[in-house]
């Protein structure tokens, strides 16, 4: 999900009244062209803003960005350096290079379309099912169907090769446990990430017959 304006206005409401510092993760912020404002319009004066490249470009991409609360850059500077967090210099002088020359905004653009194509296939291959998501992200949300419990499911994907993710990872509240999962979408291979949810969505209606998925890690 990708929360809206008018939510995140309300939590900027929160956090000023509360006077609570906050760290915003901006890392997947890219895959939406239209992303609302980050919190920090809300409560500029208490949220430090995190982003980097390794989702935009590569992994290897180890470069990461803070935009810091006015007044509080030298805080969030020792406090990198007190982790022992730096970029490396290849990583750095690449990125910065990239950045510049066009070459992260054509991947951005590649990333976009890619994802776009995944959560269609999850809507193809998981039609009739309760599964939200946004369509222009790498996650996917899925209610499971009685009498599947989250951690069964689980249990009989990873029986077939899949892995998926419990929904309690997600929980807020530990007395109320969503009997759910997450896809993420993004590592297999469009071929077997279709096979994957062919597969998931046959144990969901009790059939579960498919065999073991080559790198078919869903989540």
């Amino acid at each position: 999900m990708t929360t809206g304006e008018a939510r995140k206005r309300e939590i900027g409401d929160v956090v000023r009244e509360l006077g609570l510092p906050v760290v915003e993760d901006r890392i997947w912020s890219f895959l939406h062209p239209d992303s609302p404002a980050p919190l920090a319009a809300h409560a500029p004066d208490l949220v430090h803003v995190v982003d980097g490249l390794s989702k935009r470009v590569a992994p290897g991409l180890t470069v990461g960005f803070v935009v810091a609360p006015e007044g509080r850059a030298d805080e969030v500077a020792g406090a990198i350096r007190s982790g022992g967090w730096s970029a490396g210099r290849f990583a750095l002088e690449a990125g910065v290079r990239w950045m510049t020359d066009g070459t992260v905004a054509r991947l951005v653009e590649a990333k976009r379309a890619d994802a776009g194509a995944r959560q269609r296939l999850v809507a193809e291959e998981l039609a009739g099912f309760a599964v939200r998501a946004d369509p222009l992200t790498y996650y996917a949300w899925w209610e499971l169907p009685a009498p599947w419990r989250a951690d069964t499911f689980t249990a009989a994907a990873a029986d077939h090769g899949i892995a998926v993710t419990l929904g309690t990872a997600f929980g807020a509240d530990p007395k109320r446990t969503p009997n759910a999962i997450r896809l993420g979408l993004a590592s297999a291979a469009e071929p077997a990430l279709r096979r994957a949810l062919r597969t998931l969505a046959a144990l969901a209606r009790g059939g579960g017959e498919g065999t073991p998925v080559p790198g078919g890690r869903v989540g």
